[in-house]
């Protein structure tokens, strides 16, 4: 494809108007002021260049509404995530998961066992923060009771968060890169997994040898008497999770998946735990509160845990009919797809994403600017869901200046050291860089299918 100069040029006005913008993040960040407000400041600086175009306010108010109607579906979906999460957590759910799969742990293999663990949490429940500060924490807890290596497991822990980050229908992540490729969530999980599984067997592999390394340990007793003391624990109340499991292999919709779960998981709360209608509601809308100092790790959840990343998704979305109206990032998005001519699809997408993070240092905000600035890069909506969870929605948490390290960072009380030993986030897009092709693929097709493409093209 060919471009106009006009066209690839970048004006004196994008780049005050972008640089302005990139300055309000940073001193949101230096100044450790929420992103909330960076992002209102770009509505203000994005509005001004729409009308310094020529684009009526009233058109420009107009616009701003249609991008937040866009990702009308997410925000519901992202209601339901808070309340599953909490109530989860005060039916016993989370701790019945945690409290079986720590059963399952060989001290052997310790660092191991700790990124499969947190990968199937974090896959279940659809939240890296969520798994972190509850399996992640009584992980880190058992590896420096028992002398592990720490940063060998705070990097496996790391790692296996943001497995179900990447894919899970219940992730946050995972709807907004949905409701902005307009694919299918359970299409995408199941690409996901097939597409993720050689990076995920190679992470398992480095992680097997990097156990083996360390000295023979034994396991502390007694890691999760403080679940079974405070909660019970029967079949009943891990029926939530295998709904979620259940309709999601009959592609059931997310949203009536999440809604049975939540009600199967409130029965749970008021008939096995004793809960009172009135706490149930409390933690659905304002998240659990532990009694106990004992079970602390198991606080969080609820609608307002949602409320930050929501307003995020809100105001980053009403951006995008802006930028379509008046050309912003029209001359980057050239550059970008003259990068992927070169480079391959994917692997400008990663480039891509890895600055937008670096920029925003926020998972949400980075994910909505890369696939805006790689729209011409693949046209593909699929290929385009799988660039996104295989590059950015990963490599968000490999800089330590970004929150969706920091977060973990702070909660397993680890520093950046942790970051070269979480082998995942480092692999899925790694693997793909080298497997992907110079021409808007994904990766190589079969060799027959290469062969009936010629012949095809010959008749």
């Amino acid at each position: 494809m060919s471009f106009s100069p006009s066209a690839s040029r970048v004006t004196r006005g994008q780049i005050v108007t972008l640089g302005l913008f990139v300055a309000g993040l940073l001193l949101c960040l230096v100044a450790g002021l929420s992103l909330l407000w960076a992002l209102g400041f770009g509505v203000v600086c994005f509005s001004a260049h729409a009308r310094s175009t020529g684009i009526p306010f009233s058109e420009i108010v107009r616009l701003l509404l249609r991008g937040v109607r866009r990702i009308a579906n997410i925000l519901t979906i992202f209601t339901l995530i808070g309340m599953l999460t909490g109530v989860w957590r005060i039916s016993g759910t989370i701790p019945m998961l945690i409290d079986w799969a720590l059963s399952l742990i060989n001290p052997t293999f310790f660092v191991l066992w700790s990124f499969l663990l947190c990968a199937t949490l974090s896959t279940l429940i659809g939240t890296a923060f969520g798994t972190v500060s509850t399996l992640g924490v009584v992980c880190m807890l058992m590896a420096h009771t028992a002398g592990f290596n720490e940063v060998l497991v705070g990097g496996a822990i790391l790692s296996g968060v943001y497995v179900g980050d990447r894919c899970s229908p219940m992730s946050s992540s995972a709807a907004l890169v949905c409701a902005l490729t307009h694919t299918d969530i359970y299409g995408n999980f199941k690409r996901m997994l097939r597409n993720g599984a050689a990076p995920f067997l190679l992470t398992c592999a480095g992680y097997a040898l990097l156990s083996l390394l360390g000295p023979e340990h034994v396991m502390p007793e007694g890691a999760t008497d403080a679940l079974r003391a405070n909660f019970t624990f029967n079949t009943w109340v891990l029926l939530p999770a295998v709904v979620i499991l259940v309709f999601g292999l009959l592609r059931i919709d997310v949203k009536i998946a999440m809604t049975t779960s939540i009600l199967l998981a409130s029965g749970a709360a008021v008939v096995f735990q004793g809960c009172p209608l009135a706490t149930l509601f409390s933690t659905m809308l304002l998240g659990y509160h532990p009694p106990l100092a004992d079970i602390a790790m198991l606080r969080g959840g609820g609608i307002i845990s949602m409320a930050n990343v929501a307003a995020i998704v809100a105001i980053s979305s009403s951006y995008s009919a802006l930028f379509e109206k008046s050309g912003l990032l029209d001359s980057f998005e050239h550059m970008v797809e003259r990068l992927a001519e070169r480079v391959g699809a994917f692997r400008a997408t990663t480039l891509v994403g890895l600055l937008t993070t670096g920029l925003s240092c926020n998972q949400t905000l980075s994910i909505i600017l890369t696939r805006q600035l790689c729209a011409h890069a693949q046209h593909n909506r699929r290929e385009m869901a799988m660039y996104l969870e295989n590059s950015v929605v990963l490599l968000s948490a490999v800089l330590p200046w970004s929150i969706a390290f920091s977060m973990c960072s702070l909660t397993l009380q680890q520093g950046a050291v942790i970051i070269p030993f979480a082998l995942y986030l480092w692999m899925v897009p790694l693997y793909w860089c080298l497997r992907s092709r110079n021409v808007h693929q994904s990766c190589p097709r079969p060799l027959f299918e290469f062969f009936l493409a010629k012949k095809h093209h010959r008749v």
